[in-house]
């Protein structure tokens, strides 16, 4: 559906009954939520660490000038594209003849292209004159489904034909070829009992998106495919699959699956509303999602494809949601983790609340980064934040474990984060301490740091004399280092650490993959100095020292076109001793 001013929700309804008796189930361990960086292919517009994307349920406005500013209000915090519904009834309308009407979306989608934003296009949903049982329900009383988020009704039972539906995706595709970076075949097809009635059908599923792959690929060349996004968590006490389970399923049943599509969509929605790194028994963490979906794509020899998050979000439901505050760090360390991860899209969910009467119970009008009178929410704030601190950056390394910072607990939290970004001329590190619990962080519960510790002091090596601290709504201060380091409180709440004089990406090196490199030391580090790693990410290297300040370094089994080198050293003897990294970028000989 079209994402207007009164559009209906189209989240799945998660009741606080289903809830409880998910927290209650939870058994088993989950996994880890450590993933390495993947590189993956930039959608165009994003930025060197990814791209933002934004579901524009809630957006306001009547004319196409209104709702094209606030459209603008995302491009200006960092949003460079809109996942929209492109409905297969709307653009084909049931008892026409089959002919297409593209009047509807051209309207909205004249105000996204007039922000400067391109599309994350929806393929989505059935349409009843092709479908025998679509259209017997679309004849009866409960045709437009139950109240109030539609559950059966006729537009959500697929077709009977898969051709027939790639028939109206290649129109739409051919159509909107010029506004569109990728898109998107079905939402949530792993609910049956929401999505795709009357029940979730991997395999029925997968021969809909291969008929449609290659008629979508005929007219948008170049513009990936995804494999609708799935929702990620089985939930206790209500019907549907799990993402893995349902994509697995996907691929024992087709077994060309993976030349039907170019990318692995999910929606790791945290049920209930926990906090993004918290490993929770049986459902693992929003984070390590990624790891889940990763594995079943190594599972079917289909590793290299990369992964989209095309819906994301926290309510802030006063009954069991979480609190403004909190989902404004949410959102800051939901970026900084995700784009760790080599996750090529992150799409947040939504754009504005709702008003609905019903308060608490309807937790699909609290998902917005806008209030009900357009106002910004905190999480607004801190979107708008990490792109203007982030900007031009990639992902170069976790240091959490070379800092010693703690890795948490399954349901108890207290897993702390140092990620490094860097652009030329800077070094950005995203600090922050996530210390909410299973049972904190939403509706009337304390905040964290019930269970582990709500602070930690923690000393990190910088290059400059002082460098700049930016937490995630914008404030900034100064701080000097002292011999080379400075001592920083962390906490639930995110800093960004702006470090001017990093001395990184000078003009790589070159050097071939299953050789050694010889790295110089700084003359200015003397030579006391005691060499206790070289890593290149997340991966340790072998080495060993050289005459004078040098260390020799195996490249072996390193791929890719550029390998950027972390030294860690040890500089001086006794109190007056520090640690501090040098960094190196070597380009290899060749691409593989």
């Amino acid at each position: 559906m079209i994402c207007r001013a009164d559009c209906t929700r189209r989240r799945s309804y998660r009741p606080p009954a289903a809830v409880a008796v998910a927290v209650a189930l939870v058994a088993i361990l989950a996994l880890s939520t450590q993933s390495l960086a993947r590189a993956a292919p930039q959608a165009p517009g994003a930025q060197p660490y990814g791209l933002v994307g934004f579901s524009a349920n809630g957006l306001p406005g009547s004319s196409i000038a209104e709702r094209t500013a606030n459209y603008q209000r995302l491009y200006d915090a960092g949003v460079r594209a809109i996942r929209i519904d492109l409905p297969w009834i709307e653009i084909q309308p049931p008892g026409q003849g089959g002919r297409f009407d593209f009047s509807q979306t051209d309207r909205e989608i004249s105000a996204i292209r007039a922000a400067g934003l391109k599309l994350i296009g929806i393929l989505d949903y059935g349409n009843p004159d092709y479908s025998a049982l679509g259209h017997v329900v679309a004849l009866s009383p409960l045709g437009g489904g139950i109240p109030p988020f539609g559950v059966g009704s006729a537009q959500y039972f697929p077709p009977d034909r898969p051709a027939d539906f790639a028939r109206y995706a290649r129109a739409t595709a051919q159509h909107y070829a010029n506004d569109a970076i990728a898109w998107e075949v079905w939402n949530e097809e792993n609910e049956g009992y929401r999505f795709w009635e009357p029940h979730e059908d991997p395999a029925a599923y997968a021969r809909l998106l291969c008929a449609t792959y290659s008629q979508v690929r005929a007219v948008s060349p170049g513009v990936p495919v995804l494999f609708g996004g799935v929702f990620f968590p089985g939930v206790a006490g209500l019907p549907g699959l799990s993402g893995p389970q349902f994509v697995a399923r996907a691929y024992a049943a087709q077994p060309g699956l993976r030349d039907c599509y170019d990318a692995l969509a999910y929606h790791p929605y945290a049920y209930p509303f926990t906090s993004p790194e918290l490993d929770v028994q049986l459902r693992g963490s929003v984070l390590s999602a990624a790891d889940q979906m990763r594995n079943v794509l190594r599972a079917n020899h289909d590793q290299a494809k990369p992964l989209w998050i095309t819906e994301v979000g926290w309510p802030t439901q006063l009954g069991y949601g979480v609190s403004e505050t909190k989902q404004a760090q949410y959102v800051a360390r939901m970026e900084a983790a995700t784009f760790s991860q080599g996750i090529a899209v992150l799409n947040w969910y939504t754009y504005g609340d709702g008003s609905d009467p019903t308060g608490p119970i309807n937790q699909e009008d609290r998902f917005g980064f806008f209030a009900p009178d357009n106002s910004p929410k905190p999480a607004f704030r801190a979107l708008s934040t990490f792109a203007k601190v982030f900007a031009g950056t990639h992902f170069v390394a976790d240091h959490s474990r070379q800092l010693g910072l703690p890795t948490g607990s399954i349901d108890l939290g207290g897993r702390a984060f140092a990620l490094e970004y860097q652009r030329p001329g800077a070094s950005i590190t995203a600090l922050w301490l996530a210390s909410e619990s299973l049972l904190e962080g939403q509706g009337p519960l304390a905040n964290g740091g019930t269970f582990t510790p709500s602070r930690l002091v923690v000393r990190l090596p910088v290059s400059s004399p002082s460098v700049t601290l930016i937490d995630y709504l914008g404030s900034s201060r100064m701080v000097a280092a002292q011999e080379g380091t400075i001592t920083v409180t962390i906490s639930d709440s995110p800093q960004y650490l702006a470090d001017s004089a990093s001395p990184v990406l000078r003009a790589p090196r070159r050097a071939c993959p299953g050789r050694a490199v010889t790295v110089r030391l700084p003359r200015r580090w003397g030579r006391a100095v005691l060499v206790r790693e070289v890593r290149a990410g997340r991966r340790l290297l072998r080495f060993h020292r050289i005459r004078g300040n040098s260390v020799r370094v195996s490249l072996l089994g390193l791929r890719g076109e550029t390998v950027r080198l972390r030294v860690i050293a040890r500089i001086g003897r006794g109190r007056r001793s520090r640690t501090t990294i040098l960094r190196r970028s070597y380009r290899l000989c060749h691409g593989r």
